[in-house]
């Protein structure tokens, strides 16, 4: 399997790294032990060579920190990778919980997310993730919940580009998942963002004016070793320490936001830089990597600027080094007035940037599920009113226990389906309606070969009271009912799924009201199916054969045993479950 190849390869190389992490480790020590030794042998001695060395054993000291940061980073990146993969195998071999269901996007007043178990624990929000940022995830559900029709076609090129780019695709995931970015952070970074820029261009070379003259003093005084010169620099050094401590609220301010937001700006600029690294053809990815271009500036190289300024800033708080860097050049205010600069310049520009970075996230989601699928169909999208699903199963059931359908609302637009209890109705209602979802959002299906007008879904499956508003289950169902009818009479091409409807009624009112609702549903050219145990509903099908069938779930009574083969066959249901069922289990004679 790819996935566990991956997985060991990945494994091996953070291994490798770990143990080179381990030798840096130590000799960082040496370094730093031989440069507090030559330091002091410097001061005693006063010997040049060995002042020469020290400094050298220094430079290298510091250069073995980035070094061995770096090289941490890489080593967090590869287990990523391999946590990764083996999440993968886990979630093939039918492990659920494994990524976020998306729960904060439960709606249940929507038109279908709630009824179809688009969200939640097992939901296909939860299938279909591969998102490591709250944009990607956001997009992603915004895809499920509310998708453009006239992208779909551009989205199914895209996923088809990307289903084969697995590397691309798990990097991407892997920069994201180094850190778990927190709302708060997020707020920070936005409030950061939105507060106007207060900067002055005569102040910033007023300032600038300090450092250079107190440098110019010090570099006459080593030319003429002139006393004068040198007082002159203890003075401006002075000067120039009194100046950062007058910046010293409005350094604190930004630093408050730089210790939250540096990392994850580093972590979205290496997800961005994946992006912009890529040869992409098709053009929805096209315009998405050309969107994270401000002229000749790239996305990850600003984001990786102001991460980088954030992360000079926090070294004020070493007080020995900001007094030095302060005295001898002003050092955080001139990073203050960059950071301030920046601002101006490409603030408006972050957040978009990182919403196309969701994008191209919601997008590697599906065309993962396209790579672990590859028997699905890549749906085809028709401009005539139709739907057509041949070998359709539910995506996410197993496939070793998926029975498939076949289905077409070409030649009668409304079907009423039967079946007795756990014949397969409700099941088969979800597998329409959420292979009908992913079609509508770009993405492959769980068919042999599935043809769809993009409609507009609207299901009423599972209704919920409402103790809040006073709302009981059956008035709930009339409003997600009245909806429907609007939607329809709005002009809105509406495919509609409704099961057992009006349950909280007797069954003669509940009768009277599901003819009149086909009635009204076929009158407003509405395409879809209800499912219903009420047998007498299927004689609509005579009084308008044209636009209305049937269809219906059988069941078998062998050898005292109740089997269901859960095939969709024509017709109407003969045989119904539920005496024999009670029977069976003792709960009437």
């Amino acid at each position: 399997m790819t996935y566990l190849a991956l997985s060991a390869k990945y494994q091996d190389k953070s291994n490798t790294l770990q143990h080179q992490l381990q030798w840096l480790s130590f000799l960082r020590l040496v370094l730093f032990a031989g440069a507090i030794y030559g330091g002091y042998e410097a001061v005693a001695t006063g010997r040049t060579w060995i002042i020469i060395v020290t400094f050298m054993l220094l430079v290298a000291f510091l250069l073995l920190i980035r070094l061995y940061d770096k090289l941490q980073l890489q080593t967090a990146f590869f287990k990523a990778l391999t946590k990764l993969n083996l999440d993968e195998v886990r979630f093939l071999n039918g492990e659920t919980g494994i990524y976020p269901g998306g729960d904060e996007y439960i709606d249940t007043g929507h038109p279908y997310s709630y009824d179809i178990d688009i969200f939640g624990s097992g939901g296909l929000f939860s299938y279909l993730n591969r998102c490591s940022t709250d944009f990607g995830k956001k997009a992603l559900a915004q895809s499920l919940l509310h998708p453009v029709s006239a992208e779909i076609e551009e989205r199914q090129e895209a996923i088809l580009e990307l289903k084969d780019k697995l590397e691309f695709r798990q990097h991407l995931q892997a920069h994201g998942s180094l850190l778990d970015t927190k709302q708060k952070e997020m707020s920070q970074l936005r409030g950061w963002l939105e507060t106007p820029a207060v900067t002055s261009r005569v102040l910033y070379y007023f300032v600038l004016l300090f450092p250079l003259a107190s440098t110019s003093c010090l570099v006459y005084y080593f030319i003429t070793e002139a006393p004068a010169a040198l007082q002159g620099f203890y003075d401006l050094f002075l000067v120039n320490l009194l100046i950062a401590i007058f910046f010293t609220r409005r350094i604190t301010r930004q630093l408050s936001v730089s210790t939250s937001v540096t990392k994850i700006l580093q972590q979205y600029a290496g997800q961005l830089k994946q992006i912009e690294m890529q040869d992409f053809q098709s053009p929805l990815l096209k315009r998405l990597q050309d969107g994270l271009k401000t002229g000749k500036t790239k996305a990850s190289g600003s984001i990786d600027r102001l991460a980088s300024l954030f992360n000079y800033l926090e070294s004020v708080v070493n007080l020995v080094v900001s007094a030095i860097l302060n005295g001898l050049f002003l050092f955080h205010i001139h990073i203050l007035f960059a950071l301030e600069k920046w601002k101006i310049r490409n603030g408006g520009q972050i957040m978009p940037w990182l919403s196309l970075l969701g994008e191209i996230e919601a997008l590697n989601s599906l065309a993962n599920l396209s790579y672990n699928n590859p028997d699905y169909c890549r749906p085809a999208v028709s401009t005539d009113e139709t739907l057509i699903a041949k070998d359709m199963g539910h995506p996410l059931i197993r496939k070793e226990k998926r029975i498939v359908n076949s289905i077409s609302f070409s030649d009668q637009r409304f079907v009423i389906l039967t079946g007795s209890n756990m014949s397969g109705k409700s099941t088969f209602l979800r597998t329409l309606g959420i292979n009908l979802i992913l079609a509508r959002m770009g993405s492959v299906v769980c068919a042999g070969a599935f043809t769809f007008y993009p409609y507009a879904v609207h299901v009423s499956m599972r209704i919920t009271d409402s103790l809040q508003d006073s709302e009981s289950f059956f008035y709930a169902e009339l409003k997600r009912l009245q909806a429907i009818i609007l939607q329809l009479e709005a002009g809105d091409k509406t495919f509609v799924i409704l099961d057992e409807i009006l349950r909280g009624t007797n069954s003669n009112d509940k009768h009277n009201g599901t003819i009149g609702l086909i009635h009204k549903l076929v009158t407003a050219r509405a395409c879809g199916i209800i499912a219903t145990h009420d047998l007498t509903v299927s004689g609509l099908a005579t009084e308008n054969p044209v636009y209305i069938g049937n269809k219906c779930f059988e069941s078998e009574i062998i050898n005292d045993e109740l089997l269901f083969d859960y095939k969709l066959k024509d017709g109407v249901c003969t045989r119904l479950s539920a005496s024999f069922l009670m029977k069976k289990m003792g709960i009437i004679n």
